[in-house]
């Protein structure tokens, strides 16, 4: 018998098995993580969503805008916003900055576009879809906005002619 079979392939074996081992626990680890996070975002995600939900759901019911709103100032809500920002995708958070933004800045004077609104609605739920599992989606801010507006080309179509004739 040679001592490189007795003895140094158990060792390799041995090793290369460890080695092995250690890998497959770091994967599953990483793995396991990547999915809690998956659960925390859509979580957060439904807590930052809820009061827009309600003001479209409510926007011919004044008292479902006004609790939406008293939502959007609760501390409550200000922590899940903070949660979002720090676990939500990238896209997501700046999709959802860029919709805040621009609400932000037509809000005072009331000069937006209900047309971008919505259009940065409909990106906002798209970065979200393709966070959430769906990253090779072939959907469009304007598919996002196809089950919550009837009619919604010919809504878009109405706006931009009004807000051209407004000009």
């Amino acid at each position: 018998m040679n001592w490189t079979s007795v003895v140094l392939v158990p060792l390799v074996s041995g090793v290369v098995g460890f080695g092995v081992w250690f890998l497959q626990s770091r994967i599953d680890k990483i793995r396991q993580a990547r999915e809690r996070l998956q659960d925390e975002r859509r979580k957060v995600y439904a807590d930052v969503l809820d009061p827009f939900i309600r003001i479209f759901t409510g926007i011919k019911k004044p008292q479902e805008t006004q609790k939406a709103l008293r939502q959007i100032v609760s501390y409550e809500y200000k922590k899940a916003a903070i949660e979002f920002n720090i676990i939500g995708a990238d896209n997501v958070v700046r999709a959802f900055n860029g919709l805040m933004q621009y609400i932000y800045e037509t809000e005072e004077d009331e000069s937006g576009n209900p047309v971008e609104t919505m259009l940065r609605w409909g990106r906002f739920l798209l970065a979200m879809r393709k966070s959430v599992g769906e990253p090779t989606t072939k959907l469009t801010e304007m598919d996002m906005l196809r089950s919550q507006i009837k009619d919604l080309d010919t809504w878009i179509q109405r706006s931009s002619e009004s807000k051209n004739h407004d000009v």
